[in-house]
């Protein structure tokens, strides 16, 4: 059971349609973020235009692959793509292209993210963004 269609509500840039992939009580976990887990769809819906729609505009989602386990868990495999215009807490504009490469473990229910761990290598996070040399 594949997750649905990531790729293309992350690049629609509307967080509700981002939200629409979780269920009610849906949570999406990012480590690189220490403290930063969204619990329900409007959590996750507020977050993500918070940080990756307001800091990153024209972000796109490119879904490069897709590993589905036979207990459910699928695992995507993902780039984020954008231009970081727009400062974030503790992560200054510097109107810098990014490339981001990611994985997301998602523990899925009728078709919908129940529990989503989200991982990335925030030092290429931090160089796209122009902080890192």
């Amino acid at each position: 059971m594949a997750v649905p269609k990531m790729g293309e509500a992350w690049s629609s840039h509307d967080p509700e349609q981002i939200a629409a992939l979780y269920t009610e009580d849906g949570v999406r976990w990012e480590p690189a973020f220490p403290g930063r887990r969204l619990e329900g769809r409007a959590a996750i819906a507020q977050g993500v235009k918070e940080y990756q729609l307001y800091g990153v505009p024209d972000e796109k989602v490119e879904v490069r692959n897709v590993i589905e386990g036979k207990d459910g868990t699928v695992v995507v495999e993902w780039t984020f793509r954008g231009t970081h215009t727009r400062d974030l807490p503790n992560l200054p504009a510097k109107g810098e292209k990014m490339d981001l490469v990611g994985v997301s473990v998602c523990e899925m229910k009728d078709g919908l993210i129940k529990e989503e761990h989200c991982y990335w290598d925030t030092a290429t996070l931090m160089a796209g963004a122009g902080v890192l040399g």
